[in-house]
């Protein structure tokens, strides 16, 4: 029996090792810096970043001077926003080479936790008597990364408030929730101490662009505070009564003058004309969850003062940063849906977010996430395509048609054998319904494990994940560069989603100058346009083929042209043993060790040129031509089959035409 890495029952889990020669598995990294090869996709990348003035809204779409503008995003998290210099510029590099045109700066904002071997510094000063101060050593890191990726093209998003829990240290009361979520948008000493943060980092000046940061093109948005619950959604999760005693009565004395406003005026003498004073409005109204038997009047005025209560803050935050600060950047709040704030009030600010996971990990036990735990991972065992279920509910959900709307996390985390698919099919799905960006979640939290050669212990954390990587310049290509067009009604057949086969469902691509397969080919052939697939046997029966024209000259019809082929299955830590809890999920119970190894996928692909005007290349993690891969004549000899097999022991291959 070959060794390789399956997905197994519960009861006969076994070993992912790397597979020996002739196997369908093999280590692979896309490797780090900025090859200028056939792998590489930065010219899509305008560069500098901003060189065609500030991104801004114009009715539901991000634009620039230059016309619309479109995001194939990541996201950095917490330490990971603070590396050297040198790391940084290679960082960059990297991101342009595969078609990244903005990184979201993610929880900055307080030292970090979550799978750190210790509390990490990010933005914040070393100083045990308060969180207000910004440490001027990190932000010349942050400074320089920005820098850095402004030069090659690259915009960010700024995260503003994610992290910091504001405690009596700086005047907040105790009972806080983490990150003062919720009880951040209505208590006062909060808001102020976050308008404080915004002031001073926005209002900061980079020495190394020369730009505050409110007046700084490479900086596309603003996210004003990271999935935090409002006051509307808090209410129907009960979450009110759970409150600590202080914020309780900041938000029942804010009760009681919105009763007062409301019925008797400013100055609460008398009725306002027209008004019928309910009895409640005597400036001792409780909150609704000390009202159990609150008649249905009270609870429709409660209902109204959370939702104006929440919306004030958003509205009030966006017009500090935008108004008092000058920031020219787009603002929106927090992510739309209904987990923390409805749409109808997120869509009144500059733009719409939103995050989605399909299958978010889990742990067993409260130290999931502590570095070096032995609890368990656990993620989706399956593919979306089945029902694209996560990218629907975006849509219906949180995606606001009048307004821009971006995701800032995606995935299909790790250890799902289907990792490889999410920002493909995100990014097919979204470009369809006119989305304007989509950012990978995450690709690195580590500041000291920017070219690591295995997964790392962060299961959000792409940055090894070649299954992931090679599709990203087809994400550029469908995204940054439009090959895709948006089309909610599906007229123009460039997305298609065959569900003839249940069980055996794809998605597919097809456009001009990109093509992309995801999902179950069931021994079809797949043809999109003039380029024709045939996929053979995979460990999960699914796989990802992405083709890009990397000059938007087409596939051989018209003549010249340079094709960036990837292909890609499942990919794991040597020695991580999978295991399947459920038909949907699955467990990693030994995470394994460097090297990572990828699953080579045998496929046939049929292009509109003869045999004599094309020529194949299996590449390098570095996008270095390895073994050449002679095409075969099809027909009468004006098409060309290419045949790729494990055995090039890579994921991504260039053809010249």
């Amino acid at each position: 029996m070959r060794a390789k890495v399956v997905v197994v029952a519960v009861a006969a889990a076994v070993s992912a090792v790397c597979a020996a020669e002739g196997d369908a598995r093999f280590p692979f990294v896309v490797s780090y810096g900025g090859a200028d090869n056939a792998s590489s996709v930065a010219h899509l990348l305008d560069a500098p970043a901003g060189k065609h003035g500030f991104v801004r809204v114009v009715g539901n779409e991000f634009v620039t001077d230059a016309g619309p503008i479109r995001f194939n995003g990541t996201n950095l998290t917490g330490p990971a926003n603070f590396p050297e210099h040198d790391v940084a510029d290679r960082l960059a590099a990297r991101f342009a080479r595969l078609g990244i045109n903005c990184v979201r700066l993610h929880f900055m904002d307080t030292w970090y936790k979550n799978f750190m071997d210790r509390p990490r510094q990010c933005i914040l000063d070393d100083d045990s008597k308060t969180q207000r101060k910004l440490s001027p050593a990190q932000l010349d890191k942050l400074d320089y990364l920005i820098a850095a990726f402004k030069k090659r093209g690259i915009y960010v998003n700024m995260n503003l408030h994610v992290g910091r829990t504001l405690d009596a240290r700086d005047g907040v009361p105790a009972g806080s929730p983490w990150a003062n979520k919720t009880v951040g948008q209505f208590y006062p000493r909060c808001i102020e101490l976050q308008k404080e943060y915004a002031r001073d980092l926005l209002t900061h000046v980079n020495k190394y662009t020369g730009n505050a940061y409110t007046d700084e093109p490479a900086v596309a948005m603003i996210e004003i505070s990271n999935e935090d619950r409002g006051l509307v959604v808090t209410r129907r999760h009960m979450g009110i009564k759970k409150l600590a005693k202080p914020f309780q009565d900041e938000l029942e004395r804010q009760w009681n003058e919105w009763l007062k406003n409301k019925y008797c005026g400013p100055l609460g003498e008398r009725a306002l004309p027209g008004k019928v004073r309910p009895s409640y409005a005597n400036g001792k109204a409780p909150l609704l969850n000390k009202f159990p038997k609150a008649p249905a009047k009270f609870r429709k005025d409660f209902d109204d003062f959370l939702w104006d209560n929440e919306l004030a803050y958003w509205k009030g935050m966006r017009d500090y940063i935008r108004e008092t600060l000058k920031a020219k950047s787009p603002v929106s709040g927090t992510q739309a849906g209904s987990h923390y704030s409805p749409r109808e009030i997120q869509a009144q600010l500059d733009y719409v977010d939103a995050h989605a996971y399909f299958h978010h990990p889990s742990g067993k036990g409260r130290g999931w996430i502590v570095k070096n735990s032995t609890n368990e991972w656990v993620a989706g065992g399956e593919s979306l395509v089945h029902g694209l279920s996560t990218l629907t509910n975006l849509e219906t959900k949180s995606h606001a048609p009048t307004k821009p709307f971006t995701v800032s996390e995606y995935s299909h985390p790790y250890p799902s054998p289907f990792t490889g698919e999410g920002q493909p099919l995100a990014c097919a799905y979204g470009r369809t319904m006119g989305w304007d960006g989509i950012f990978q979640y995450s690709y690195n939290h580590f500041p000291e494990a920017f070219e690591p050669e295995g997964l790392p212990w962060c299961i959000f954390d792409a940055i090894a994940t070649p299954s992931v990587w090679v599709h990203s310049p087809a994400c550029a290509a469908m995204m940054v560069r439009g090959d895709l067009r948006a089309d909610r009604d599906r007229k123009l057949g460039e997305f298609i989603w065959n569900r003839d086969r249940p069980g055996k469902e794809y998605v597919a691509v097809n456009t001009k100058n990109s093509k992309l397969f995801v999902g179950y080919a069931d021994g079809r052939e797949i043809t999109l346009g003039d380029v024709s697939l045939t996929v053979g046997a995979t460990e999960t029966g699914a796989a990802v083929i992405s083709l890009v024209s990397r000059n938007a000259t087409g596939f051989g019809a018209e003549g010249a042209a340079s094709i960036l082929v990837a292909a890609s299955g499942v990919a794991a830590n040597t020695g991580a043993k999978i295991e399947r809890v459920s038909e949907k999920l699955v467990r990693l119970p030994e995470r394994g060790h460097v090297p990572v190894c990828a699953e080579g996928i045998p496929c046939e692909i049929t292009l509109p040129a003869s045999p004599a005007r094309v020529k194949c290349w299996a590449l390098a993690g570095d996008g270095s031509r390895m073994k050449e891969i002679a095409p075969e004549a099809v027909g009468d000899g004006n098409r060309s089959s290419i045949r790729l097999s494990p055995s090039c022991k890579t994921l991504w291959y260039e053809v010249a035409l």
